[in-house]
């Protein structure tokens, strides 16, 4: 099958763009954990001390969770016409959830079933990405009905 052909399907694009956003979400927590943070832990005020492993995750997972967003909205699912800020709030809100099924799922695997950490986030990654894609295309990036003002509960 050409490429041209293969990048008209969505969830090519969508797998597309999440591996660019790894990419970047990997770089990003490697900088800012070895360059930024210089492998320390940060002290805040004497009162509570936050791992830098934990830091460089919160700046990486950021980072990938915007460039997603910003190639998913402009490459994947480009028909939408929600405002992009509700596009945004909704990527968030979606993603957030994605991270706790991912957990879910994962501690399931791991301590029900008893298979091995990186099976379980291979395995993991693939289904859960899959209902990601799912999610985003008849949530966060939907065509509206009314002209591009949202229709139900959430902006």
């Amino acid at each position: 099958m050409p490429l041209r052909k293969l990048l008209r399907l969505k969830l090519i694009r969508y797998g597309l763009s999440s591996g660019i956003a790894t990419g970047v979400d990997v770089a990003a927590y490697f900088i800012a954990f070895n360059f930024i943070l210089m492998k320390q832990d940060l002290d805040l005020a004497g009162m509570i001390v936050v791992s830098a492993p934990t830091i460089a995750l919160c700046i990486s997972y950021s980072c990938g969770l915007l460039t997603n967003f910003t190639i998913t909205k402009y490459f994947v699912f480009t028909e939408s016409d929600l405002r992009g800020h509700h596009q945004l709030m909704r990527y968030v809100l979606v993603a957030l959830l994605i991270l706790l099924l991912n957990y879910g799922l994962m501690s399931f695997l791991i301590k029900v079933l008893e298979w091995f950490p990186t099976i379980s986030r291979a395995f993991s990654a693939v289904v859960i990405g899959f209902a990601s894609f799912l999610i985003h295309r008849s949530y966060s990036f939907r065509v509206s009905k009314k002209g591009g003002e949202s229709v139900g509960p959430f902006p």
